[in-house]
Formats: structure tokens, C-alpha cells, sequence
């Protein structure tokens, strides 16, 4: 076996700061620099060394042995100055609790509930919608998340004004963490305005959640949702969760649907622009299926062709497009001995693009018919991680995402705008940096009043609520 000492450096480090700048300015260029490589890469972010972990072999065994490689890194510690101690960022040795408590909430079992609830924040999210406006992508996108997840996992418990108050917020904290990568951590603490705005926003999302709880452990409500699962006791008899716990998951299960579905979704507009084809063809099947209904639970199975958009976005432009693990004990990997402490790092974007695919960097949806080819290997498309760590709405997050493509696809056509998006940059979630589309609308058998109360049986037709309707136009974000 070689050690450490024996995996190649990436070229182009610079003194200091080492390749900080090639991966805030273009973290895409950045990643393909890896695509030549099979095996690991050293690589220096700032004074911190880590490991690249091109190889798809070696990234699964990585993944699956959360005990040797536990949650840890800059990209983890970036995240968790949000979540905390969250599910998505605690160490292994409280996930396995934290992953039973929750895990009920995504009993499949669910999910037809939770498609209705979806669909109602999806309506709300895009009813302000107009002809001919030209919509800010990821903003949007946030926003729809957001009043998605509030719907579905905290049972409407934040107004739709605070909900958009709350997207805002999030979007201001990923320019804050576009910001805070690869920079030394006493620069955080400066008192800019950036870095003012930053932290508000981190505390004004956490104090709202903090209020939904406390609301709830006095009984006011009886709800079958996320925040009463996290409050119950274990089956163990032990008790519930403390409060900044519990806040680090509700904070959670805002943040990581939300950064995912925005992002993806981002992307999956941004390519059916550039393969008008393609989008002819999503457009023919929602107008099948949905026959000018809603998009709803049962419509799912027949949305076949807006699953496959779904899956060929997730593997070109992973929302996670960096992780980060820490070793725990001296190990093994690739051939080379890794000591306890070494950083490695993993990339969704290098594994979706690698060689187990045929013309990886191409568009393909039709990739993921079954009938037509042979599905490409488990390992090979892990947007949502793997192992013990691998994201517990791997399932419910896809279905999500079809309903809300449908959704708008049924009813908006969105049309490109030259010189969008930008290239990325280096933040939390990859992102279509400053994409705007222009929404054009569709011809339809049904009105669009009567759309908000078909999502919820026994909802009064009526237009958004208020806070819903603000313009979108606005100046381009760094994310």
C-alpha cells in the first residue's frame, strides 16, 4: 500500500490560497479538471488540504462506510451554521437516532397526502404568475419550494407571507455561504453588511420554526406532520428532543428540499429551453395525462417522460455537487493509507458525468426508459448521496419535483432569455446562477381560478393570498 503523501496534487494551486480562486469563480471547470483522473486527487482550498474522490467505485465505498468516513469537512461545517445539528449534518454517532425518529414522517404510505399538500404550495408559489413576465428562475424556484415544504411538512404552519419572507431569507443566506467558501472563517465575523444580513436572516428563519414548535408542545393543534413526529417521545421511552434540536431538524426539512427543488428545477427549465424537442414532447404528456386537471398523486406513475427530465437534470447538475467526509480512523482507500483527520471530498457532478454513462455531457432523458436501454448502475447516479447517509426523501423528492414540472408545464411555456443563465458559482447547491426565462402562457380547457381549490378538495376558489403576488424582477442574485 503507498500513503498519503503518494496522491497527485491538482495543478494550478496558487501560494496561500491554493485553488480557492478557479473553485469560486468556476466550480464546474473546477470539477471537469477531475474528470481526467480515476483514482484521488489532492487538491487546497484556503490553508485546508483535501482529497478529490474521483473514482465511482471508491466514492460508493466511501459512502457506505459512514463509520470510516463520517460527516464532517468545510462544506458540512458551511451547511450547518444553518441547520445545526440536523439530520443532514450530524455525526454518525446521533443519525441513527435521529433517522428513526423522523423516519415515519416519509412512510410512502404518505404520499398521496403529501402530493396534495405539495400541490396546493406548488399553486400558491406560481399563481401570481403572468404572460409575457419575465421570471427570475432561482427565486422563484426557492419560493415554490418553500411554500411546498411549509404545506407538506409543518402543515401550513407559516403565513404565505412568511413563507416568501422566509424564501428571501434563503436566498440571502446561499449568497452568504457563496460568499463564506474557501474564506477564512475571522472574515465571517467583520461586521459588513453582507455578513449582517447573513446572519439575520439565519436567525429570523430559526426563531420562526422555534415559535411553530413551542406553539406545538403546548397542544393548541392536533397535526400528523413533521414537527409532531420530532416532539413525540422515542420509542425507547426516552424523551422528546430538546428545542435547538428540534429547530436544527425543522430547519432542515426547509433547507434541503427547498435548495434541491430549486436548483433542479432551475436547471430542468433551463434545458428544456435549450431542447425545445424535448419540451414539445413533456408538453403532449402532461396535456394526456392530466386531461386538464391538476396535478395530483395518481398522475404520477403516467408522468413517465417528466420522471426521466427529472432524473437526466439530477445526474447533469446535482444540487449537492460537493461533500465532504472526515476520516475517522487510519484506513485504506484507492491504494493509499489516509490518516485519521484527512478531508476527502466527493462529487454527485463527477459520477453523473463518468464513464459508467454513453455521451455523459449530452441531454438524454430517453436514458432512463427502461424499455429502450438498460438502466445505468445504482452507484452511478447519487444526487441524493448513499449509504446510511443517503438523503431519507430520496423517494418523496423526485415525485415532488414531476408535480410541480407538470404542474407548470401544463399551464406556462417557459421561453429563454439570451444571456442566461451565468456560470455557477461556488455555494452550498448548484445552481442556474441568474437564469432568466420568459413565462408564456398555455391554452387551456379549465380556468385558472378554479386550479388553487382542485389541489385541496374544499378550498374556496380563489386567487394567491397575499404576499404571493409581488413583482419577481429585481436585480440578478449571486445564486
Amino acid at each position: 500500500m503507498t500513503n498519503e503523501k503518494s496522491i497527485p496534487s491538482a495543478p494550478g494551486a496558487w501560494p496561500v490560497i491554493g485553488h480557492t480562486a478557479r473553485l469560486r469563480r468556476d466550480p464546474v471547470g473546477f470539477l471537469e479538471s477531475f474528470r481526467s483522473h480515476d483514482g484521488l486527487v489532492r487538491y487546497q482550498v484556503g490553508p485546508k488540504e483535501l482529497i478529490m474522490v474521483c473514482d465511482s467505485d471508491l466514492t460508493r465505498q466511501m459512502l457506505v462506510d459512514d463509520r470510516t468516513f463520517d460527516k464532517g469537512g468545510p462544506i458540512n461545517a458551511l451547511v450547518q451554521t444553518l441547520v445545526g445539528d440536523g439530520l443532514a449534518t450530524c455525526p454518525r454517532s446521533r443519525h441513527r437516532a435521529y433517522r428513526r425518529s423522523i423516519q415515519p414522517v416519509l412512510d410512502p404510505d404518505r404520499f398521496p397526502h403529501y402530493a396534495q399538500t405539495t400541490a396546493a404550495g406548488i399553486e400558491t408559489a406560481i399563481g401570481g404568475w403572468r404572460d409575457g413576465q419575465i421570471l427570475d428562475m432561482p427565486v422563484e424556484m426557492r419560493r415554490l419550494g418553500i411554500h411546498a415544504a411549509v404545506r407538506t411538512w409543518f402543515s401550513g404552519a407559516l403565513t404565505p407571507s412568511e413563507a416568501d419572507r422566509t424564501a428571501d431569507d434563503f436566498t440571502t443566506i446561499l449568497v452568504g455561504f457563496a460568499h463564506r467558501v474557501g474564506r477564512p472563517p475571522l472574515l465571517n465575523r467583520l461586521p459588513t453588511r453582507g455578513n449582517r444580513l447573513h446572519t439575520e436572516a439565519i436567525a429570523r428563519i430559526r426563531h420562526n420554526l422555534g415559535e411553530v414548535i413551542a406553539k406545538r408542545r403546548e397542544g393548541a393543534a392536533d397535526h400528523d406532520d413533521l414537527i409532531t413526529a420530532l416532539l413525540a417521545p422515542s420509542g425507547d421511552g426516552s424523551p422528546s428532543l430538546s428545542d435547538p434540536v428540534a429547530i436544527d431538524h425543522a430547519t432542515t426539512f426547509i433547507a434541503a428540499p427547498t435548495a434541491t427543488i430549486a436548483s433542479t428545477l432551475g436547471w430542468v427549465f433551463h434545458l428544456l429551453a435549450q431542447h425545445p424537442g424535448i419540451a414539445d414532447s413533456l408538453y403532449t404528456e402532461v396535456d394526456t395525462v392530466l386531461a386538464g386537471q391538476p396535478a395530483g398523486f395518481e398522475h404520477v406513475p403516467d408522468l413517465k417522460l417528466a420522471r426521466r427530465i427529472i432524473n437526466e437534470t439530477l445526474r447533469l447538475y446535482p444540487s449537492l455537487w460537493l461533500g465532504t467526509r472526515v476520516v475517522t480512523t487510519d484506513t485504506h482507500l484507492g491504494g493509499h493509507l489516509l490518516p485519521t483527520g484527512t478531508v476527502l471530498s466527493y462529487s454527485p457532478y463527477l459520477v453523473g458525468r463518468s464513464h459508467l454513462y454513453d455521451n455523459p455531457d449530452s441531454f438524454d432523458p430517453d436514458r432512463w426508459d427502461d424499455s429502450v436501454r438498460n438502466a445505468p448502475p445504482r452507484h452511478a447516479f447519487i444526487p441524493f448521496g448513499g449509504g446510511a447517509r443517503q438523503c431519507l426523501a430520496n423517494q418523496y423528492a423526485p415525485m415532488e419535483m414531476v408535480l410541480a414540472l407538470a404542474t407548470i408545464a401544463s399551464r406556462w411555456r417557459l421561453e429563454p432569455v439570451p444571456g442566461t443563465p451565468r456560470r455557477p458559482r461556488a455555494a452550498a447547491n448548484l445552481t442556474a446562477r441568474g437564469l432568466r426565462l420568459r413565462a408564456v402562457k398555455r391554452s387551456h380547457s379549465f380556468k385558472d381560478d378554479d386550479l388553487t381549490a382542485a389541489a385541496v378538495p374544499g378550498t374556496p376558489a380563489a386567487r394567491p393570498p397575499a404576499g404571493t403576488r409581488r413583482p419577481t424582477e429585481r436585480a440578478s442574485w449571486l445564486v
